[in-house]
């Protein structure tokens, strides 16, 4: 059976939640998001349902028919150079990753798992000839102070997961592909 996806806008309080959502129909996915707010105690005003799936744009079309013949039902995210992936949890629980290189260099991923997010960072950060890399996959959340906490909740919310970085004025966001 072939799926659809939809875009969920939440409101919340203070802000619009976006996420996307892999399902046979409107209905579930209005059983889902009504289950993820439950689990996760989450407040809103509403939120409203759009199936995209017919109308993304060439470009944000990578795996997208994987993800819709053989995705579960559930939350998914659009990752630059890697495309859609199913987030596996059946809630969503996106996590902070820190990757840190044995030369030094630290970057920092969103993704529901260690492995997604190492895959997510070979993608972003590609080898050249036969160089060779090797790092490793830590909480991004460790050793992190207060102050770069801003806007992390909402981004580890419901997505998008992909490398991302920090603002010193608007908080942590997804870098640009």
């Amino acid at each position: 059976m072939r799926m659809e996806l939809y875009e969920v806008v939440i409101t919340r309080p203070n802000r619009l939640a976006t996420a996307f959502v892999v399902s046979p129909g409107e209905e579930r996915v209005r059983e889902i998001i009504v289950e993820h707010e439950i689990a996760l105690n989450q407040e809103n005003s509403g939120f409203t349902i759009e199936r995209v799936d017919e109308k993304l744009p060439r470009s944000h079309r990578l795996r997208l028919d994987a993800l819709l013949e053989h995705a579960p039902v559930g939350f998914a995210s659009y990752c630059e150079g890697v495309g859609w992936l199913p987030h596996v949890a059946p809630v969503q629980q996106l996590r902070l990753f820190r990757i840190e290189e044995v030369d030094g260099d630290c970057h920092f991923v969103v993704a529901p798992s260690g492995d997604l997010a190492a895959a997510i960072y070979c993608d972003a950060v590609p080898l050249e000839g036969d160089e060779a890399r090797l790092f490793g996959v830590h909480d991004g959340l460790f050793g992190l102070k207060n102050d770069k906490l801003r806007n992390l909740s909402a981004l580890l919310e419901v997505g998008p997961i992909g490398m991302v970085e920090w603002d010193e004025d608007i908080g942590w966001t997804i870098k640009a592909g």
